[in-house]
């Protein structure tokens, strides 16, 4: 199985009720909006986001699978390293983007049409910069993983996952396994 990211949609109130709870009290799964899983293409993703892209919106891409804003942060930045990957795998930090975020991110998504992301995929160059999984491919039969359709898929799922979000003005929570 591949490495995945998986976007969960939660509102503001689950949220707030989280950052007050000092992190004792894990991520319920049942208090979620919706979610989406990007089966071993989100670096893939990222990456063709990121194509011919400024440095500002490269870092704001970045941000889609690695927030900068996490719940838990004070206590983890504290432990030492074998202590903060415990605390991680406890699922007391919670990485996730805030409605600022997702709202630049929205508008951002908004302007890019399939088209595009189906220009710039490249599974060659994919593979030769080593962009996880590494075995990106060109043929795009629907039953296959790791191609443009893949990525076009996940792109669609992004983009309406970022919508709802910045529609309702929730979080989104990632977790990356």
């Amino acid at each position: 199985m591949s490495q995945s990211a998986t976007l969960y949609r939660v509102s503001q109130e689950i949220f707030e009720e989280l950052s007050k709870s000092d992190n004792k009290q894990k991520f319920n799964i049942n208090s979620v909006k919706s979610y989406s899983i990007f089966q071993g293409s989100f670096m893939g993703l990222e990456y063709i986001l990121s194509k011919g892209q400024d440095n500002s919106t490269i870092e704001l891409v970045s941000e889609i699978f690695n927030p900068k804003e996490a719940l838990g942060r004070h206590e983890f930045e504290k432990l030492k390293p074998e202590e903060q990957f415990k605390f991680y795998e406890s699922g007391l930090l919670i990485p996730y983007l805030p409605t600022s975020t997702i709202t630049r991110l929205n508008d951002f998504l908004s302007k890019i049409p399939e088209s595009n992301i189906r220009l710039k995929y490249d599974s060659n160059e994919l593979n030769d910069n080593g962009i996880y999984p590494e075995v990106w491919q060109n043929d795009n039969s629907p039953d296959l993983a790791f191609n443009e359709q893949h990525i076009v898929k996940d792109f669609r799922e992004l983009k309406k996952i970022i919508k709802q979000a910045n529609t309702e003005c929730d979080y989104i929570f990632v977790f990356i396994g």
